[in-house]
């Protein structure tokens, strides 16, 4: 009982990557040590005390949380609508053959359109507005989603027959078979899907709406402040982790037994 009430800490630890932490930071050093000796002749490139000063020059200004507010808004707000219509449609497209069938090429088609050119039809459409960066951030979640959900949904033949032995209705074998054999699909298209809309907002940032983080990296760049620039592109990478390793604890909490079964947790 103890272990069981005192296991998340070291469970948590555990799952701590000390070994990738201590290469990232042998990094850091590394580059620190070739930018002062020349080793990287670059005119600007940074070393990381560099960066470190002009991330305290963004935040202090405000302009990095407002900038960083603004993007994290437009992606979530994509994403957030690309789970609702992925696990949807995808639910539809697993579980109706005949829907799937039909359109099966459409979808093909609509995937195989790189999302960086579905930037200035989105701008075409809203303009240089928030409108546009979440409709390119859900364009760009929603595939992943819908996949995998629809990969999900397609469960396997043996659990479908023990549900009519059961003699369980379409609904009860939905709730009670389909979607939890689902869960963990679903959730790898949700973490894929939040990483795709954060990159894409940050595209249609710098070349569609001039505003939020994407801007701010593109304005810093012609500015010649290379170290402002490449703080915002940190500030990205650890948003896109914080997001990351708080849907994967949400999605812990609420689905551990599923998780746990595909071996997720």
């Amino acid at each position: 009982m103890t272990e069981r009430i005192n296991g998340g800490g070291p469970a948590m630890w555990r799952r701590i990557n000390f070994v990738g932490i201590g290469v990232f930071a042998l990094g850091l050093v590394l580059w620190e040590l070739a930018v002062r000796a020349k080793l990287l002749d670059f005119s600007y490139l940074p070393p990381p005390t560099g960066v470190a000063v002009g991330l305290g020059e963004l935040s202090s200004s405000g302009e990095l949380w407002t900038a960083l507010a603004h993007t994290l808004v437009a992606a979530l707000s994509g994403w957030a609508l690309a789970g609702v219509v992925g696990v949807a449609a995808g639910a539809v497209l697993g579980l109706v053959r005949p829907v799937w069938r039909y359109s099966m090429a459409s979808l093909e088609a609509l995937r195989a359109l790189p999302i960086v050119a579905f930037v200035p039809v989105a701008v075409l459409l809203f303009g240089f507005s928030v409108q546009m960066e979440i409709l390119v951030s859900f364009y760009a979640a929603v595939w992943p989603i819908l996949l995998n959900t629809v990969s999900g949904m397609r469960t396997e033949a043996r659990m479908v027959e023990v549900g009519a032995v059961l003699r369980l209705s379409r609904p009860a074998q939905l709730w009670k078979i389909r979607l939890p054999a689902a869960t963990a699909s679903i959730v790898v298209g949700l973490r894929l899907g939040l990483s795709i809309a954060l990159v894409l907002t940050l595209v249609a940032e710098m070349v569609g709406n001039p505003a939020g983080l994407g801007a701010t990296l593109v304005n810093k760049a012609q500015a010649l402040q290379p170290g402002q620039m490449f703080a915002g592109v940190f500030v990205i990478g650890v948003a896109g982790i914080v997001l990351n390793g708080l849907m994967m604890g949400a999605a812990r909490l609420l689905f551990r037994g599923q998780l746990a079964a595909s071996g997720e947790v």
